[in-house]
């Protein structure tokens, strides 16, 4: 046998797919130096570096989480659009997002999480003894590239990271026709490894555990299969019964984790919670309150006092919320007051640490019970009813929260539960309950989505770009509207949402062409608009 490592000595590590220009100068970056290297510069590896690799690309491919990207990505954007936190308008909050933040996503991924990924995936496809290490590697390559598409759209798949001068967009459509496929040869060739281990402490997430990729390539085939169900639904149903029919994530043992102790960057989530400038959004509180749900002190902390109260002028109605679990009104208007935001409930204790070293929340098992419950909802053949898996989903969710020793007694009663949200203590709008179901599930077809969805955006928490998507496909939960519109293209009073990022301008630079027959594959009057719906988002944006 001719090993891929004799063949191929001194491999270089494939350049970034995407030309992004001589430098990429967009605001606010902490990592200059490391955006304005040169992409093409060659590094000689072999097989000892495969583990390294790994863990460069799974750290760098989960930038959007990282004290690296959080703030211009997830907190920026994805964590205020799914509605689980409120942010200042300087965050976007009043639906202006920075486009240089959202450029930074894009091309860190490409420029930084990929290239690794790709380069094992060369070295790696056909080789004896490395067919584990393969498999793997095609999983992550969907988990990563499966977001890039859910944001923008159109994108390099097929010649990502080929060196080419030129690398053409691929259609939605095309892209996730092409991610099912890989995921179905990821899954058949790690049938036959069970039980082995790929990359070993490499892999940051599993620790070379086959058995659990399985399970997540499988749980990720069906997530991708929901996403398309509204409009490829034929396709959908046949790609989610093969992954339920399969292994998928399960039990919290399952559940998908990065470990980030030790590494020179952590959670996202840790840097800002001493900035109080993130916080509950009225929606959770709404929902959480209402259904007196145990997460929520997990979830959030509570309002502590802050001296700002004591200032002139600072309302009596918000010096009350000291104490309490608040939620605050997305995009509130006076965008000045962010003194207000601190009398709002900040992210719970879970995730202070001074170092970042929380584990960087990838996928929940909980996502599987609600993916199989919604997909038997639909008449599909998922091995079982949509009530059982409904219940499941939050007795996986809860536990994996509060631990397993919340008794069977406390799970059986929130799920048998009548109580349904409250109007939450958003000071100066003062809204209603969020809606009116109950956490037991109805007999009414159209309420038991609600409550599958419902239930399923907060079992996703704090996985903030997944539960954005979500909302994009189903316009569920009913998550308050913002209250103010800085974005001329968002109309608040046509019910508009943003519903995509528009393509990056280092790509618009560097070609041109590509990103205009991009433009043309997005279909919906083809223009690069951030309110123009995705591929499989049928929703009418505005009414």
């Amino acid at each position: 046998m001719k090993n891929i490592f004799q063949i191929k000595k001194h491999l270089y590590v494939i350049m970034s797919g995407i030309i992004l220009g001589t430098a990429l100068l967009y605001s606010c970056t902490d990592n200059f130096a490391e955006y304005n290297t040169d992409k093409t510069e060659v590094m000689q590896i072999g097989p000892e570096q495969l583990p390294s690799l790994f863990s460069k690309t799974q750290y760098e491919g989960s930038n959007w989480l990282t004290t690296d990207n959080y703030v211009r990505m997830s907190g920026a954007a994805a964590m205020h659009l799914c509605g689980f936190m409120a942010v200042p308008s300087s965050w976007g909050g009043h639906n202006e997002l920075r486009k240089g933040w959202c450029d930074a996503g894009f091309e860190k991924m490409y420029s930084q999480g990929l290239p690794p990924l790709f380069s094992i995936l060369n070295m790696t496809q056909g080789e004896d003894g490395y067919e584990a290490e393969y498999g793997v590697a095609l999983i992550w390559k969907v988990f990563l590239m499966h977001q890039l598409a859910d944001i923008w759209g159109p994108i390099p798949y097929t010649k990502a990271c080929s060196g080419e001068k030129t690398i053409p967009y691929e259609s939605q459509k095309d892209v996730y026709y092409l991610m099912f496929e890989d995921l179905k040869t990821a899954v058949d060739i790690l049938k036959s490894r069970q039980g082995e281990n790929a990359f070993g402490d490499g892999d940051l997430i599993f620790n070379g555990d086959v058995s659990k990729w399985t399970k997540l390539a499988n749980t990720l085939r069906l997530r991708l299969a929901m996403r398309i169900s509204n409009i490829d639904s034929q396709k959908a149903k046949v790609e989610a019964e093969a992954a339920a029919a399969e292994q998928t994530m399960a039990s919290n043992d399952d559940d998908a984790f990065m470990n980030v102790v030790g590494l020179n960057r952590g959670n996202g989530i840790s840097r800002v919670v001493p900035w109080i400038a993130m916080v509950m959004s009225a929606s959770m509180e709404s929902v959480l309150k209402g259904y007196a749900d145990p997460r929520m002190e997990k979830f959030f902390s509570a309002v502590k006092y802050d001296e700002v109260f004591d200032g002139d002028g600072y309302p009596e109605e918000l010096k009350a919320n000291t104490g309490g679990y608040h939620g605050m009104a997305n995009g509130y208007a006076q965008e000045s007051e962010i003194n207000y935001f601190k009398s709002y409930s900040n992210f719970g204790a879970y995730f202070e640490h001074d170092n970042h070293e929380v584990p960087i929340n990838i996928m929940h098992s909980a996502e599987t019970w609600f993916l199989k419950a919604e997909g038997a909802w639909r008449g599909w053949n998922m091995g079982g009813d949509a009530k059982s898996f409904y219940e499941k989903g939050i007795e996986v969710s809860i536990k994996q929260w509060r631990g397993n020793g919340i008794s069977e007694d406390s799970i059986q009663s929130i799920v048998n539960s009548m109580n349904t949200p409250v109007a939450p203590n958003n000071y100066g709008y003062n809204d209603p309950a969020m809606t009116d179901i109950p956490v037991k599930f109805s007999a009414d077809s159209e309420k038991q989505y609600e409550q599958i969805i419902t239930q399923k955006w907060l079992a996703l928490y704090p996985i903030s770009f997944e539960a954005w998507s979500e909302y994009r496909r189903t316009r569920l939960p009913k998550i308050y509207a913002k209250k103010t519109s800085a974005n001329g293209r968002i109309d608040l009073s046509k019910g508009m949402i943003i519903t995509r990022f528009m393509f990056t301008d280092s790509e618009k630079a560097s070609q041109p062409g590509e990103v205009d027959k991009a433009v043309q594959l997005l279909g919906n009057g083809n223009e690069d608009l951030d309110n123009v719906p995705l591929w499989w988002d049928v929703n009418p944006n505005g009414n």
